[in-house]
């Protein structure tokens, strides 16, 4: 994507351009990862608290604490997710709905706005930790969400409040909880796990092209089905040992939400102080593919001297549920 904005160059075919699918993925997981860890605090309300503090101590200090570099640089580049700079009183209200991930905020930090929408399936599966009863209200919004976009013009805007509440991510939210419990049902045979890996890739090379960033419900249709059947597959040829996950890859798994939160403006920051290099594709590739090399390093040595000793301090059990 940094090639085409910057250069207008492609890079290998330009296949990279929608590496804003991850997102998709991402929300897919999301779903599987938030059942499967929590579904035993079900109508327990008692780890209500519990539950919230662990994920605002997941999310928000680490966010916040690179929230203001970030607007710095962003003021420095010139960004177009630049702070805010207006009278007092519309500066300090939008500062507060940034720094709390309020639906719609300004994304100073670009990629902000997918932790709202992660807040908010936090928010719905709580529900369930007050009383599994009220599981129609997530199964109501889903259902919702489905008529909703149904009914949405193809290529229209998602940006005002009920697009948020009713948006198709919504959706990918669902499929993944939907493969837990599938898995907590079914065993699959390896071979429909490896025809579903080819289906989905097979998706993917036909459609892909087809899907704009902005056209959300397109994007559920063909990245959040493909990302249901990619964690289908991987998670049930994980369960019969068919996978071996290399120990660098689990350690760049481990330091994935601040390589999340900075690899957006560190790359928009790096490619605009780059760009007095020669713009012929071999050097600017390359010098890109030094960058994201860097940019991984840098972030596991963040992970590894910032963040994980500020989830152990933080850790502790929260004083409303001692």
């Amino acid at each position: 994507m940094q090639m085409d904005l910057y250069y207008h160059q492609l890079f290998l075919g330009g296949w990279f351009t929608q590496g804003y699918c991850g997102v998709d993925l991402f929300f897919v997981i999301s779903g599987f990862v938030i059942v499967h860890s929590s579904v035993k605090l079900w109508d327990d309300q008692s780890a209500f608290f519990t539950y919230w503090h662990k994920r605002i101590t997941r999310v928000c200090p680490m966010y916040w604490l690179i929230l203001l570099p970030v607007a710095m640089g962003t003021a420095f580049t010139s960004s177009s997710y630049e702070a805010p700079s207006a009278s007092l009183f519309p500066v300090v209200t939008c500062w507060i709905s940034t720094m709390l991930l309020l639906p719609n905020h300004r994304a100073i930090n670009g990629v902000s706005w997918i932790l709202t929408h992660e807040i908010y399936f936090y928010l719905l599966f709580s529900l369930l930790l007050l009383s599994v009863r009220l599981w129609f209200i997530p199964v109501g919004i889903g259902l919702s969400t489905l008529a909703y976009a149904c009914q949405k013009s193809p290529g229209a805007d998602w940006h005002s409040a009920t697009d948020f509440f009713l948006s198709p991510f919504n959706l990918e939210f669902g499929l993944g909880v939907l493969v837990w419990f599938m898995l907590r049902r079914y065993s699959l045979p390896d071979q429909l796990s490896y025809l579903m890996l080819c289906v989905a890739a097979r998706v993917l090379l036909t459609y892909q092209s087809t899907v704009t960033n902005e056209d959300y419900a397109r994007r559920t249709l063909v990245f959040g089905c493909s990302s249901f059947l990619l964690l289908l597959a991987l998670t049930s040829l994980d369960r019969i040992n068919q996978l071996q996950v290399p120990k660098w890859l689990i350690r760049l798994g481990d330091s994935s939400y601040v390589l999340y939160l900075l690899h957006f403006p560190l790359l928009i920051l790096a490619n605009k102080l780059i760009l007095a290099f020669p713009q012929t594709l071999v050097p600017i590739a390359v010098l890109n593919a030094a960058l994201i090399v860097l940019v991984v390093v840098l972030n596991v040595y963040i992970h590894l001297q910032i963040e994980k000793p500020l989830l152990t301090i933080l850790s502790r059990p929260s004083p409303l549920n001692t």
